[in-house]
């Protein structure tokens, strides 16, 4: 529901209970997809649902390579997500580097 931009699904899911922050097998959440796919209404949804410091929480969360949300987001060009990440979890974001030592300025 996150890659494809299904807000209302994602919030049809948070309600019956699903868990926001779980992970696929390259530790990628619905937060992460949502930010490649450039679906900002997705996240804004799951802080209606959750709130901002569950949001922010999971934004921070890094995938097996260390990969975040605004790391996805900038390297696809979403600048919306990136200005919404920034918004969420301060600017500090945009330093946080994966694995390699890049951060969003790298992608």
């Amino acid at each position: 529901a996150g890659m494809l931009g299904r807000a209302g699904s994602v919030r049809e899911l948070i309600e019956a209970g699903a868990e926001v922050g779980a992970k696929d097998k390259a530790g990628r959440t619905m937060v992460h997809w949502a930010g490649e796919y450039g679906h900002v209404e997705v996240l804004k949804t799951v802080e209606e649902q959750c709130g901002k410091e569950q949001l922010k929480h999971i934004m921070e969360q890094p995938d097996i390579s260390g990969i975040t949300c605004a790391h996805l987001a900038s390297y696809r060009g979403h600048l919306e997500v990136v200005r919404y990440a920034v918004e969420t979890c301060g600017e500090e974001v945009l330093r946080e580097k994966d694995k390699d030592g890049r951060t969003c300025a790298h992608y």
